[in-house]
Parts: C-alpha cells; structure tokens; sequence
C-alpha cells in the first residue's frame, strides 16, 4: 500500500532570496507535498504589512503535517503554532540576532529560545551559525537542534561553446579573466568595495542582482565592470565566468556561493565564519570591507592560473555541495508526528 503524500507548509517572511531556494530544494522531496506562503511582499516591510500578513496566514495555517518556518523573526510570530503543531524552524544565519544590539539583542535572544522550546526541530544551516546560537542561548537549550548545511547540485562543465557565447554577449574575450558577483545589492553584502577593487585592477567582472544599492553601483561600475541587473540565467553566466565573489557582512550559508562552488569556481569571500567553512580550502578569504585586502586577492588569483584551477578542482567536493546529501537530511527532520517534549532539568534528575 502506498503511503500517503505528506504535506508541508513553508512561512516565509518575504519574497525572494536564500528562503525561497532553500524551499525549490526541498521541492524535490519525494512523498511531500510543499506549499509556501509570506508574511509580507517584501523585505522591510512596515508594521501594517507584517500584522496584516499574520492575519492573513492565521487562516491558513490547519490542515497540514508539517508547519516550516523560516527565520527567526517570522518563528516569533507564530510560537503558538510551532508548539502545538509538528513544525521545523530553520535559522536562516540569526540575521535578527546579528545585526541589532543592547536590548533588542538580549530580546532576540529571549526569542530564539522560545523558538528552540516552541519548535519539535530547529535547523542550523552552518556549524557556524550553531557555534553562534550556542553562545548567546547556552549548549542545554540546543536539544531538538540539528545541522544540516544548504546544499547545490554539481553542475555539468561547461562547453567551450557555451562559455565562448556568454562573453560574446558582454564583450569579453575568451583568454581574459572574468569574476562573477550573484545576489543582493544591500549594504549588508558591500558590492560598491567590489566594484571599486575589480576598476582598480582591470578585471572583467558581472554584477548579477538587485537591491538597494543599484544605482550607487551603477554610477561606480567602469569598465570591465558590468552590471546586469536581475537574471534568470545565472548557471549559463556562472559557468562562463573563472572566479566568484562574496562580500557579506554576514550570511546563512549562501546558496549563490554554494552554487558558484558546484560550477567549479574559485571564491574570493568576506572571512565570516560561514563564509569562511563553506569555501574550506578552495578559495581565499578576506576581511570584510577591505578594499586593499580584495584588490590584492582579485590580482593574486588572476595571475596564477594552476592556483585557480586547483582552487576550482576542489570547490566542487562534496560534502556539504552535494544534493544527494541534502534532501535525506532535510527528510529526516520532516517526519515528525508529533510535537517532541523535553523534560524539565527538575523532572530528569527525578
């Protein structure tokens, strides 16, 4: 007898971004049935937007195995539900957590302890980020967390033809060296350092992405420099390109580079420690924001071309990059039935 399909139900804080990859993996799940919803249209959203979003999804959240939130600041808007239902909350890098300080740090602490109670699983998606959730919520209270880092599939190697018809397009030659920078252009991810440091150093590189910052970026960009705005090409454009580029203040642990890597390309990375466990030993990590550190590592790669390839052979080693790892893990923390309860410290030592 067959069993039957089982249904998830994904909540996400806004549109677009690592969430919404995160959930096109799963997507492959055999046996799950995914839908996913958001508590508002965009990122930074206004109060109104947030509560009218919750209200919304209040309405939509029964009927359903599994609830999967994502995020800690959307997890904290919905802790009833995560307690009473099987649930899963995946961290996404403790954005909330990182970037404030004070007060609203000691209560985004509270809060992820809440979530840690409320949810039957919480994910970590980088050794780092648990190493981070440790620290500010103590090891006792990580008992129903689990690593299980994002994942990309091994990407076919490129034609020569393929390759050569990408830098046709841009006017880039074959023989020359160009580096690719994917996602959002934010403060957070400090694209200006990069366009400034691949200008000060001739390299050919491809600014792929939107955000706040587009315009600043395209009135620094000079050539070789090209901003290409959103693409919905983004491994043909990887895969003709021999380096990439990741300057992020903090990160979960990227799916752009994750993806750059299972192309085969050396990466150039701000040295967070997500960043910084991602690459291992394929590729070269320097301070965030250093343009002198960046512009020193963009002329060292380019000019040693057994390096990069040697850089580039081992990018593509799993683990983590391998999707064949990744669904079985994500698997086993979806087959809850009910709700696990920790015993109190008081009740245990009875």
């Amino acid at each position: 007898m067959q069993e039957r399909e089982r249904s998830v139900l994904h909540v996400l804080p806004h549109a677009g971004g690592g969430g919404d990859t995160y959930v096109d993996v799963l997507s492959e799940m055999r046996g799950y049935r995914f839908r996913r919803v958001y508590v508002a249209p965009k990122r930074k959203p206004g109060v109104g937007q947030v509560m009218t979003g919750v209200l919304e999804l209040s309405r939509v959240l029964r009927g359903y195995d599994v609830l999967h939130i994502h995020g800690e600041a959307a997890a904290a808007l919905f802790l009833p539900v995560l307690a009473a239902r099987p649930s899963v909350a995946t961290l996404h890098g403790l954005h909330l957590l990182r970037r404030v300080s004070g007060l609203r740090r000691r209560a985004a602490t509270l809060n992820l302890r809440a979530i840690l109670r409320a949810a039957s699983r919480t994910i970590c998606v980088s050794n780092a980020e648990r190493e981070q959730l440790a620290a500010f919520v103590g090891e006792t209270a990580l008992g129903r967390a689990v690593v299980v880092h994002n994942g990309a599939h091994v990407a076919a190697p490129a034609t020569d033809a393929a390759r050569a018809d990408v830098r046709r397009e841009l006017g880039i030659g074959d023989a020359d060296l160009m580096g690719i920078w994917v996602g959002s252009l934010d403060e957070r991810r400090d694209p200006l350092v990069v366009v400034r440091a691949a200008t000060r150093t001739s390299t050919p590189l491809l600014i792929v992405g939107d955000g706040p910052l587009r315009r600043e970026v395209e009135r620094a960009a000079r050539p070789p420099v090209h901003v290409l705005g959103q693409r919905d090409d983004v491994p043909r454009l990887l895969a003709a390109a021999d380096f990439f580029v990741l300057m992020s203040e903090r990160e979960g642990f990227s799916f752009a580079l994750l993806e750059a890597m299972a192309h085969g390309l050396p990466a150039i990375v701000a040295d967070v420690p997500e960043n910084v466990e991602a690459i291992g030993d394929s590729g070269v990590a320097v301070p965030y924001g250093d343009e002198s550190a960046l512009t020193a590592a963009l002329r060292t790669l380019s000019g040693d071309h057994e390096r990069r390839a040697d850089l580039g052979r081992l990018a593509v080693r799993p683990p983590p990059f391998a999707k064949m790892g990744l669904i079985p893990e994500r698997r086993s923390w979806h087959e809850i039935r009910r709700p696990a309860r920790l015993r109190s410290p008081a009740r245990s030592a009875r």
